[in-house]
Formats: structure tokens, C-alpha cells, sequence
């Protein structure tokens, strides 16, 4: 019998080639995957209820979690920034340790503006794919490799098609 975690590693296995071949197509070397943020109501200090980005949770079952992000260049394991602050006013989602876990490279992220030393310093050739956009340009990512049309194309078709 298949086990969830065997049945994940076959997924990611198919996520990595997807991924290897957009970036390829795209003169990319990686793709910065960012789950969202949290977005402040006008005037309050509350935020919206969290949504999180479909291409992230395409990868990961992390759904709740603002402010992680996701490495993934096609040939090493994904790596996974998991935003886990140190808060005594909010509740904290602790590190995951599950079925998944074992198949990406998982750190915390306790800081949401520490992402910036945690990347590579060559980001010329790197596509985010998330909504912060100003976010992205503050990360040195290019215009041009923000959300860009074809790789969103390509993901959002084969997002369409099941893997199993």
C-alpha cells in the first residue's frame, strides 16, 4: 500500500519537471513562490482573513501561514521558508514535522523581512510568482520576472491536469 508520503515524493517528482522545464523555456534559474501576506483593513488594525496563494499550495498543504516562501529551482529540494514568528499577541503556527516535511528543505522564517538575506544575491533570473508585487521589487526580482504571463500560463495548465 501507497503511503502519503510516497504518494508526495511522486507529486513533487512531477512538480520538479514541470519546473525544470518552465524555467528552462523562460531563461529562469528559479522560482520564488510566496504563500501571500496578510493584508490591513483601511483605518484598523486588523487584517483580512488569509488567503493563500494557489500556486504555493499547489506544492505544499500549507493554507493558513502568511509570509512563507518557496525556493524551487527544478533540480535540488524545494526549500521551504516557514514564517514562524516569535509573538506573544497572535497565534503561532509551529514548524510542521508531517508526511511532506521530509521531502523539502524546511527553515523557519522569523522574521518576515529576513527572507531578503535568506535568498541568493543573484536574483536577475528569478520569477516570483505571488501577489506582493512591490514586495518582490524590494527583493531585487526584475519587473519583467514578476508574475510573468508564460510561466503562469504554464502553471495554471498544468495545474488543471491531475497527477495520479
Amino acid at each position: 500500500m501507497e503511503t502519503l508520503a510516497s504518494l508526495y515524493n511522486d507529486y513533487l517528482a512531477e512538480l520538479q519537471k514541470r519546473a525544470r522545464e518552465v524555467l528552462e523555456r523562460n531563461k529562469l534559474d528559479a522560482l520564488l513562490i510566496h504563500s501571500g501576506e496578510l493584508q490591513k483593513v483601511f483605518l484598523d488594525d486588523h487584517s483580512y482573513p488569509f488567503k493563500v496563494n494557489a500556486h504555493f499550495k499547489a506544492w505544499v498543504p500549507v493554507t493558513s501561514v502568511p509570509n512563507c516562501w518557496l525556493w524551487i529551482d527544478g533540480v535540488n529540494k524545494p526549500k521551504l521558508w516557514f514564517y514562524s514568528p516569535v509573538d506573544y499577541w497572535h497565534s503561532v503556527e509551529p514548524l510542521p514535522d508531517s508526511f511532506w516535511t521530509k521531502s523539502l528543505e524546511l527553515m523557519p522564517l522569523a522574521n518576515a523581512d529576513a527572507i531578503a538575506q535568506q535568498l541568493p544575491p543573484q536574483r536577475e533570473r528569478v520569477g516570483y510568482i505571488g501577489y506582493a508585487q512591490q514586495r518582490a521589487r524590494d527583493l531585487g526580482i526584475p519587473s519583467e520576472n514578476i508574475n510573468p504571463k508564460a510561466v503562469l500560463n504554464y502553471l495554471d495548465f498544468h495545474r488543471s491536469i491531475k497527477t495520479g
